[in-house]
């Protein structure tokens, strides 16, 4: 009978531990997904202040390519200083999407980005800023909005955020953060295809060293993934879905962290949880409006 007792204390206490541990797993996820939404915060303000940019619109008016492509390197690096962020790049598109300067490369330029980018051919029909997660040839943050001279649309403005600063932020609380892709959309992304992979995923992520690698390596499998919790050598593991401009599914937000901080659970949301006051918006359905509005679209 004492066995017996013991056994099912055993088993209470342990079931008791796995609950908790769920919770925190959950909880740092929830996290996890806030810090994103800081971050597309983040590029939708940068965006609808550089759209009104006079520099900009003067090189657009003028066809100065040079005058646009060194203004945004310019304000790139204010821009950078001034939020105190590592990782950010600008795209300027043409009315008729176009690409058209790119802030990392300006001989790269004119490729027709309608025919792959969701969010860009949404901004055409319905001239509303708008933020989201979205794949082109890279998958990350991408924040888009329309210039105007004079209530003329004149072309577009696409601020581009990795996922870096967040796996720094989490990083930082000794939480390991990544997102895992759908492999199949590599027919998309095209300059992730060097990126490493594991199972069906494709990691991007640029903070996972070969640790990271083991780590995911010994426990990721698509039931894994869709229960969204795993144990494994002293860590905890959380993965929850990853959804496009389309709400469409394209992978995985992936997080593990050591046992012992669940000690630490009740301070994880007060420690990680972004104090930045949001922007005043709205959400919209992906749908034609009016161009006259001046609503923002968050996916």
């Amino acid at each position: 009978m004492l066995l017996s007792l013991g056994f099912l204390i055993y088993r209470a206490n342990h079931n008791l531990y796995v609950e908790d541990a769920k919770n925190s797993v959950e909880s740092v996820l929830s996290l996890t997904q806030d810090l994103i939404s800081h971050e597309k915060q983040l590029a939708l303000s940068i965006a609808l202040m550089l759209s009104q940019n006079e520099k900009l619109k003067e090189g657009y008016l003028t066809n100065n390519r040079a005058l646009l492509f060194e203004t945004l390197q310019s304000e790139i690096l204010k821009t950078k200083q001034y939020l105190q962020i590592e990782n950010l790049e600008v795209q300027l598109h043409t009315k008729d999407a176009k690409a058209y300067v790119r802030s990392w490369d300006f001989d790269d330029y004119g490729d027709d980005l309608s025919t792959f980018r969701k969010g860009i051919t949404l901004l055409q029909q319905t001239k509303i800023p708008l933020v989201a997660i979205e794949l082109g040839k890279r998958l990350n943050i991408k924040a888009l909005c329309p210039i105007y001279v004079k209530e003329e649309f004149i072309g577009s403005l696409e601020i581009i955020i990795s996922f870096d600063e967040v796996a720094q932020k989490l990083n930082a609380k000794k939480i390991n953060f990544v997102i895992l892709m759908d492999k199949e959309l590599l027919e998309i992304g095209e300059w992730m295809k060097e990126l490493e992979k594991i199972d069906n995923y494709v990691i991007v992520s640029n903070s996972c060293p070969s640790k990271c690698l083991n780590a995911l390596s010994a426990i990721i499998s698509t039931s894994t993934l869709e229960k969204g919790f795993a144990r494994g050598n002293d860590v905890l593991f959380g993965f929850t879905p990853l959804f496009d401009i389309e709400a469409k599914q394209v992978g995985y937000i992936g997080i593990w962290f050591n046992e012992s901080l669940l000690k630490e659970s009740l301070l994880l949301r007060a420690s990680l949880t972004p104090h930045s006051p949001p922007l005043h918006v709205k959400t919209l359905e992906p749908a034609i409006q009016d161009s006259l509005q001046h609503e923002v679209l968050i996916r």
